[in-house]
């Protein structure tokens, strides 16, 4: 028995030697491993210094080069009156967290240096630290809190909405999927009222063509302003979220579905004086890639676009926006035509007249169209051009009983273009379509052309001024085989005597006279 326990002593004691001489050998194995961890990591502590340095100066490099493209440097500053204000409260934010950004990345490498892991080193314990706590808490807050009062004022300032009085123009865009529907008040200078539950595909704004301030509004296809003149833009977004962005105007509002936004600001530069101050830089003058023949500042424009990612398209939601001298913007302005009157006016989607009544607009647009054709026939040298149609002068079905429509109208037009020209005499020559009986037409004709000299006559007009004469369906002027062309045919013409300009002659007697050109 003493023999066993004194073999197992002998084999334990060789285990442990063993095992010490394994220790051992670890041991010199992880002193050789830790020598190499802190040369790697002096190696890369020093790196990391020299990659702060060239990060550093490359974010200053870069900055400098790119600074002309950026906005609000360069020839990108502010095109309008606001976006001073907002370029000036960005400068001090970049400047105050470009400090900030140079000092934690500089302590942030540094401290990779300095406190890499040493073999002797030895942390120290800073358990609390009053003068620090207070110096990190306190300059963050003050500096808070002037970058946020200066941005509240400049907000203040920015999205304060016009007087009453002021003088204003207002414009409406609605942005959808994927474009921006715009929309100009017409000379009245009043945007219509909308409702959403009016749209559709001929009413893209939801227009209430009841209201006669829509009548003359327009729907252009670019952003046409006037330079130096207060601008109120109402935004609105017809199916999700979209953004209403002239970046270099500084304007950005969200189109929010249900949520009429708004947004006001005065460009102070044209298209053409943005242009010139590009041209001062070098990295403007290059060929357009779209347009080789011209340089990059020839083919600037402002433009409006969307910056909220509303869907595939999102790229596509881009409009031409152009700044133009008070004059141009006249000039452009005279030249749009109402959507009404090109999209409407007498569709089955017009609800005119209402009460037997027209809105002003199309009245006045009547009366112009009349007095047109009243100074060419004035003013022609052959007798044919001295005939035209009375368009909107009308009779009830089969019969010669003018229309109120045309007495209240077209008739006003004829009683006061007669009182104005005392000298001018007329004659009035009724015709009709080929349907039916051809004597019945031609007496439809004569009575037709009677009753519209007679309502002058009851009006003050000398009935010696006056020629009425029927033509039955002997005179057509187009195509009695369609609807369109027997409508046209069913006319009552107007025609200029005596009293024009190029007339020299005496007209005929009442009884024996024919209108010229019947």
């Amino acid at each position: 028995m003493t023999a066993l326990l004194a073999i197992l002593c002998i084999i334990l004691i060789a285990v442990v030697a063993v095992q010490i001489g394994k220790v051992t050998e670890l041991a010199s194995k992880i002193r050789g491993e830790e020598d190499s961890q802190e040369r790697s990591n002096r190696t890369t502590s020093r790196w990391l210094l020299i990659f702060m340095v060239l990060f550093l100066v490359f974010c200053i490099v870069s900055a400098y080069y790119y600074k002309n493209y950026m906005l609000g440097y360069g020839p990108h500053e502010s095109a309008s009156a606001h976006g001073k204000s907002l370029d000036k409260m960005f400068n001090i934010t970049v400047i105050v967290t470009g400090i900030v950004f140079f000092i934690t990345h500089i302590a942030l490498f540094w401290f990779s240096y300095k406190y890499r892991q040493r073999k002797d080193g030895k942390a120290i314990f800073l358990p609390h630290n009053n003068t620090l706590e207070v110096v990190w808490t306190v300059i963050p807050a003050v500096v808070m809190t002037f970058l946020v009062v200066g941005g509240l004022d400049a907000w203040n300032d920015v999205m304060a909405d016009v007087g009453t009085d002021e003088d204003v123009i207002e414009i409406e865009a609605m942005g959808y999927q994927f474009a921006w529907q715009l929309r100009y008040p017409g000379p009245d200078g009043k945007l219509g009222s909308r409702d959403f539950r009016l749209t559709s595909g001929t009413n893209p704004v939801g227009q209430d063509w009841t209201d006669e301030s829509n009548l003359d509004d327009i729907h252009p296809g670019e952003i046409v302003l006037p330079v130096g003149k207060k601008v109120r833009v109402r935004i609105l977004a017809r199916d999700v979220l979209h953004d209403f962005y002239l970046p270099q105007f500084r304007v950005k509002m969200d189109a929010v579905p249900g949520m009429p936004t708004y947004f006001v600001f005065t460009p102070e530069k044209t298209t053409e004086q943005y242009r010139q101050e590009l041209r001062k830089y070098a990295e403007y003058q290059v060929p357009d890639p779209n347009d080789p023949e011209k340089q990059l500042w020839e083919n600037f424009n402002y433009e409006l676009a969307c910056a909220e990612l509303c869907g595939t398209g999102h790229w596509s939601m881009r409009r031409l926006v152009r700044i133009v001298s008070e004059e141009e913007y006249k000039d452009w302005l005279d030249q749009q035509q109402s959507y009404y009157m090109t999209a409407i006016h007498q569709t089955e989607n017009d609800p005119w007249p209402i009460d037997g009544k027209l809105p002003s607009i199309v009245s006045q647009s009547r009366k112009q169209e009349f007095t047109t054709l009243l100074d060419g026939a004035l003013n022609a040298s052959t007798p044919e051009d001295r005939t035209f149609v009375l368009k909107y002068v009308t009779f009830e079905t089969g019969s010669a009983e003018l229309t109120e429509m045309s007495k209240a109208y077209e008739m006003a037009n004829v009683i006061e273009a007669m009182k104005e020209n005392t000298a001018l005499v007329i004659g009035l020559g009724g015709h009709t379509d080929n349907t039916g009986d051809a004597d019945a037409n031609m007496l439809l004709s004569q009575q037709r052309a009677e009753a519209v000299k007679d309502y002058l006559v009851a009006n003050g007009i000398d009935a010696g001024r006056l020629v009425a004469n029927g033509y039955g369906q002997n005179d057509p002027i187009a195509d009695n085989g369609t609807e369109k062309g027997r409508e046209q045919n069913r006319r009552t013409a107007f025609t200029v005597l005596a009293g024009g300009q190029a007339i020299t002659t005496v007209a005929p007697a009442a009884e024996e006279a024919a209108p010229a050109g019947e």
